[in-house]
This record gives structure tokens, sequence and C-alpha cells, in this order.
């Protein structure tokens, strides 16, 4: 049986939540274990799966890629935006974030939810059992995945999960949209991602680290989820498919049958808004961002 159908990528966000939501090792961190998810676009959609309802914080992604620009914003809800921004969040929001001091993590813990743990504690208490996801910024043609990071200390969060992964032998998984597809090796363009040495950056200037664990993209999320093959055939469209991906499934009758179905249950996903600062007012601009404000007309 064969079929073709079109995701943008809230929807394909959604639909890899689904198939994490299926692995084995998920599972059993979920009943028996810990279970961390970094704030991000596609944890959102993860968070709400397994819960049934939406992230109990303001933050709901920390940075990310605006028109204007790369951004360290905290999601769309904190400082003056947010309903009740909290002294740990305002912390952390400042010129010099220290990784381990990271408090917005949505955490599952034996299924029990919690959220506000410094990012520090929760890695030294992962085991070989437990799972963290953390979203990315660039996926190569390899199905190697890099994430941006803006932060003064070398790496940001990423690197400080990863060094922990590696100690600790927890899963480390990546949701990776195929909007996020770059044409060249993520090894190759993290060399080229100098982030304390650009003249000019639309934004906060970025490193890219390239990042080791299970990725998990629209095309490995049909195959968990049915066992039927899926090929990208397209990629963008229009009038709100801008980076949609459009697929062919291929595969028995009741393969093609289940993956369809789960495409269909993750259409019309849509995020929350992303209310940004105004950079006139924002504390990083002079201090670690260095967007060359003046009269951009985008900004």
């Amino acid at each position: 049986m064969l079929a073709q159908v079109s995701l943008i990528p809230a929807e394909s966000k959604k639909l890899i939540s689904k198939a994490i939501t299926k692995m084995d090792v998920f599972q059993q961190a979920l009943t028996k274990g810990l279970i961390v998810l970094h704030p991000s676009s596609s944890t959102y959609f993860l968070f709400e799966e397994v819960t049934g309802r939406k992230p109990p914080t303001n933050v709901w992604v920390c940075g990310l890629i605006a028109p204007k620009g790369t951004c360290i914003e905290m999601g769309a809800m904190l400082g003056s935006h947010a309903s009740s921004a909290n002294a740990e969040e305002v912390a952390y929001s400042s010129a010099k974030p220290n990784p381990r001091t990271f408090p917005h993590c949505w955490v599952l813990r034996k299924g029990e939810v919690s959220h506000q743990e410094p990012l520090g504690a929760l890695l030294e208490e992962m085991g070989p059992d437990d799972v963290f996801v953390k979203g990315v910024n660039a996926l190569d043609r390899e199905g190697r995945v890099g994430v941006l990071w803006g932060n003064l200390a070398e790496g940001g969060t990423a690197a400080l999960v990863m060094a922990a992964q590696r100690r600790k032998g927890f899963h480390l998984i990546y949701p990776a949209g195929m909007e996020k597809l770059i044409p060249f090796s993520i090894k190759e363009v993290a060399r080229e991602a100098k982030r304390f040495e650009y003249d000019y950056s639309m934004g906060m200037p970025c490193g890219l680290l390239p990042c080791e664990g299970l990725v998990i993209t629209e095309l490995r999320a049909i195959e968990i989820l049915s066992g039927a093959k899926a090929i990208p055939i397209a990629g963008g469209g229009l009038g709100g498919a801008e980076g949609a991906v459009t697929l062919v499934i291929k595969g028995d009758k009741e393969q093609v049958t289940k993956a369809i179905q789960y495409v269909e249950d993750s259409k019309g996903a849509r995020l929350p808004p992303v209310r940004l600062s105004n950079c006139h007012e924002c504390p990083l601009a002079s201090a670690s961002c260095g967007f060359p404000l003046k009269d951009k007309h985008w900004v």
C-alpha cells in the first residue's frame, strides 16, 4: 500500500512525540525511573502527550530563532510577559547564566510531574535506565544533529548534558523534524560557527554543538509507530505550510493504514504564540547578545 502525507513543523513535532512515548526505554523510565524534558517546541508536545495537559510553567522554550534572528528569550511568557514569573526564572535570564542552575526542565519521576529543579542536580540523579530529551537546531544527511548555544559557558546546557550522559549512561533522545535538515555535515559546519569571533550577528551569536544520542525524525517516527517506511519527496509550502515536509509512506495495508491514523491524529497541532521582548529593553542586548539595533526595520 502507498500513501502521501504532508506535515507542517508543529504536526511533525506532535507525530515524533507520539513515537517517543512508544519507545521501550521511554516507557520503562516513565514507570520506574526519571525522564527529564528540556523545554522546546518538540518536548512541549511530548509533555502534553504523556500527561494529557500543557506544561505547568511559563517557560516552554529556551532560546529560539525568530524572524529578527537568534534569541535567548526564555519562552513566550517570561518577565513582563509572565502570568507569574518566579525569582528563579528571572535570575537565570541574567547576563551570565550557569547551566548547572538551569531551572526550566520538566521532570517526570516515576510518572509524577516536577519542575524548577536545577539541571545539575537532575543530571547527578540520573542513571542508565533514565531518559533525557532535548530538541535540536540542525539535522544533517547522515542523521546527526547539532544544538545552537549562546551561553557564555561554552556549549551551554547541551554540553553539560552530554558530559553527564557519558558518565552516567542515561538515554539521550533528540526529536528532530526535517525542517532542521541542512546540506552539510554537522561536524563540518560546527567548525564555522564561532560564537566568540563574529564581527556581526543578527541576534545572539551562537556556536553549534554536535550532539550524540538517539535521533527521532518523522521517518523514524513512522517506523516506530507503524512499521511502515517513509520517504521525503518535498519540502516547504505556503499559506502556513512553510517548513512542511511531504512524505510517501509504503508498507502492507495494516502498516500504512496505521501510519495514516497517527499522521491524521497529529494534524492541526499548534504551538503557543511566541511573544518576544523588545530588543531595545532587553537586558541581554548589550551584555551578551550584541545585536546592532540602530534603526533596523525588522526589530
